[in-house]
């Protein structure tokens, strides 16, 4: 399956919330982009596990899912099957990260919404931003190193290695911005910094 972002962590981080010195308001404000959708059905899942899902729909029958069709994103220590009912992870919702288009079996051409899952409330703490940040790292990891394995001509022992070495280097550059609202500056000169770490950024990860 063709990706469709150039670096998922760039994406991760830029829905993370980075603690600062300043202190964090009481109430915690609702993620604006949360979905309704709640609970999947898997019925395809592709070799880079990713998977095509109907949505459950029904109030009083959460096993009602002919909804809209979306495609999942991997999670970690979470292996897709078919016929697989997947809710969101506890206190997490799902938000839309993109489309995915493919074809069906009948020839039919379909675009439908790509499904992440992030946090639905705003942090409490510092602490528990600074945690939910290191957790996004750790997604952005397992994304990262997941497309290395499922590209055949860029599967090496050195291109799983670089996934290490790229994400902690951009989640470095990241903490040290003194400016977090300058983040087009930042994506724009990071490939050059991080080929400069860390070597050449292989094809598959570029847009």
């Amino acid at each position: 399956m063709k990706k469709y972002i150039l670096f998922t962590f760039l994406v991760l981080f830029g829905c993370s919330q980075v603690p600062s010195m300043e202190v964090l308001p009481v109430s915690r404000e609702r993620n604006e982009i949360c979905m309704d959708m709640k609970r999947f059905q898997v019925f395809q899942v592709f070799d880079d596990s990713y998977a095509l899902a109907n949505a459950c729909t029904a109030d009083w029958d959460s096993s009602y899912c002919n909804g809209a069709v979306v495609l999942l994103t991997p999670q970690r220590d979470i292996e897709y099957y078919d016929e697989m009912y997947v809710s969101a992870p506890k206190n997490k919702c799902a938000i839309q990260d993109g489309v995915f288009k493919y074809e069906t079996k009948n020839k039919t051409r379909k675009t439908v919404p790509v499904i992440r899952f992030d946090y639905e409330f705003s942090s409490s703490s510092e602490k528990e931003a600074l945690e939910r940040f290191y957790d996004k790292i750790e997604d952005a990891r397992y994304e990262c190193k997941l497309s290395v394995v499922n590209n055949k001509k860029q599967k090496t022992k050195a291109n799983i290695t670089k996934c290490d070495c790229i994400v902690d280097f951009i989640t470095n550059e990241f903490l040290n911005l003194k400016d977090k609202t300058d983040t087009d500056k930042f994506e724009k000169e990071l490939p050059k910094k991080i080929e400069k770490k860390c070597g050449k950024i292989p094809d598959f990860m570029k847009k």
